[in-house]
């Protein structure tokens, strides 16, 4: 029998039914909550109701009881697991982590050790050459996205952990906003569509690089790039386009979907292409499908998202100014952001297609994180993933 101890996971039943499942199969499984809305997507469930500065010790508290054989967690840059995996790692004790797939949809990220910067995935070609050859499996799920199934997971979360903060009086959220003033901005934006249409994104007529914005809470942003803020890229990008594209290529910046709409963005955007003189060359995309715009791209401008895996698998130059596990030589641009806008280069394919057998044959599971379909081929998935791990340690000690 294996013990697992499994901490935060994302808003949505996931880590419960995950958790289920490890128990069916006879295992020990502990998990626990942070906050109130931990306790809503849980059962069976260990509080820590502590200040932060206790959490080391409870935590070691728990190791030395169960000694547990893995930690499984969503996220492995939120603060409290930031401190459980540096325990796990003094300890010895494996760490799975669960992410938003690197392939969307139809994928969520499994992966031993790290997610994204903290990932122990191969940045070097002829390593990947030799880890992805693994025959592209047959897919089993008809992704489809769920908004509202989504938004609902998402206030029932955040809803249970205000209510129960009495429980939880330490309880700190990871988030840089509050979700609350994220859903006001969402029901502005909401509001105003419903006394006005919104106006039609307009595309440069001519050749166009593609930016596509990031959230400014994402860890990937804030902890795995150089820059502080969405902002703050946004910025730097302006400036070197300015400087050193052509005067016949346009730069087109795509918000986020996710975007809360707090930050008026396209007149951020506007103010600063004007005070750079390009103004006319520069256009902001609100919403709208983006498999259109990244086919009628030269190329893309990210600081890490998957749209540049997206991208890349379009057959799209891709320039990265974070890190990324798929900032390979051969697969993004590699020398800098000024040289790209007359430069850019197309990734070499078969090195492509490698990278992406060797993603799902190591860190990706068919399914998601919100349907129950998706959840349910998840779940299967992750548990032979991370069961397979020690019958393999098994047959090789």
């Amino acid at each position: 029998m294996l013990s697992f101890l499994m901490l935060q996971g994302n808003a949505t039943p996931f880590f419960s039914e995950l958790a289920v499942a490890l128990r069916a199969a006879g295992h020990h499984v502990r998990r626990v909550a942070f906050n109130g809305g931990d306790v809503v997507f849980s059962h069976d469930v260990t509080w820590f109701r502590g200040r932060p500065d206790a959490l080391p010790a409870f935590l070691e508290k728990i190791v030395a009881a169960d000694k547990p054989d893995a930690i499984i967690l969503f996220g492995d840059c939120r603060p409290i697991h930031l401190v459980a995996t540096d325990i796990a790692r003094a300890r010895g004790i494996a760490i799975w982590v669960f992410e938003e797939g690197y392939l969307r949809p139809g994928w969520i990220t499994l992966e031993p050790h790290g997610v994204n910067g903290f990932s122990a995935l191969p940045r070097d070609a002829a390593a990947i050459r030799e880890r992805g050859k693994a025959p592209w499996p047959a897919m089993h799920y008809n992704p489809h996205p769920d908004f509202l199934r989504r938004a609902i997971y998402d206030v029932s979360y955040h809803g249970l952990r205000v209510a129960m903060t009495p429980l939880f009086p330490h309880a700190r959220f990871h988030a840089v906003v509050s979700p609350f003033v994220e859903y006001a901005g969402w029901l502005r934006d909401w509001t105003t569509h419903l006394v006005r249409k919104p106006k039609e994104a307009t595309l440069p007529d001519g050749p166009f690089m593609l930016v596509p914005m990031q959230l400014d809470g994402d860890y990937q942003l804030r902890v795995h790039s150089p820059f502080h803020s969405m902002a703050e890229a946004l910025e730097r990008i302006l400036a070197s386009f300015a400087a050193h594209a052509p005067a016949s290529l346009s730069l087109v910046v795509r918000r986020h979907p996710l975007d809360p709409r707090l930050t008026d963005w396209e007149g951020l955007i506007g103010q600063h292409a004007r005070a750079l003189g390009i103004a006319p060359r520069v256009y902001f995309m609100a919403d709208g499908p983006l498999d259109p715009v990244l086919d009628a791209s030269e190329g893309i401008v990210t600081v890490n998202s998957t749209v540049g895996l997206l991208a890349l698998r379009r057959n799209r130059p891709v320039k990265i100014l974070g890190e990324a596990i798929y900032d390979v030589e051969g697969l993004t641009f590699q020398n800098s952001l000024d040289r790209f806008w007359t430069e850019a280069t197309k990734p070499d394919a078969e090195l492509l297609d490698a990278f992406c057998r060797m993603l799902i044959q190591e860190v990706l599971v068919e399914g998601d994180f919100f349907t129950p379909e998706g959840r349910a081929l998840a779940v299967e998935g992750s548990v032979r993933r991370i069961l397979s791990a020690y019958s393999d340690s098994a047959r090789s000690a």
